[in-house]
Parts: structure tokens; sequence; C-alpha cells
């Protein structure tokens, strides 16, 4: 039983890394200009937050000045 458990551990451990080096980026443009680079997802989502709570708090920036760049890592 104890070789079963360590090779589900390995599998799920490679799978985990095959996982991570696909892992894309993304960049965030406001008008055009890039204003975060190479952000992982979470990095990403946080950015996001943060601007949504901007728009609430200022009015900008508006969701169409806004574009994401979805980028190979």
């Amino acid at each position: 039983m104890k070789s079963g458990v360590i090779l589900a551990f390995a599998l799920v451990t490679k799978k985990q890394e095959l996982f991570d080096t696909m892992a894309k980026k993304y960049n965030i443009l406001y008008n055009g200009d890039k204003i975060y680079t190479n952000l992982t997802e979470e990095e990403y989502f946080n950015a996001m937050e943060d601007l949504a709570s901007q728009f609430y708090e200022t009015g900008s920036p508006k969701a169409e000045q806004l574009n994401t760049e979805i980028i190979g890592d």
C-alpha cells in the first residue's frame, strides 16, 4: 500500500510541474499602454481587483479602456 501512495504522490507532483511550466502570463493595457506586465494568474486577478476598486472610487479606468494580453511562459 505504501508504494501506491508514493506513486500517486509522484504522479501529482509531475502533473503540477507540467502545469507550472505551461502557465500563462498576463499583461494589462490601459488605452493601449502596458500598465502591468508579466503577471501570474493570481497577480492578474489582484491587479484587476485593484483597478475595479479604483474605478468605483474615481470613475476611472473604465472597462472599455482596459485590455488583457495573454502571453505564453
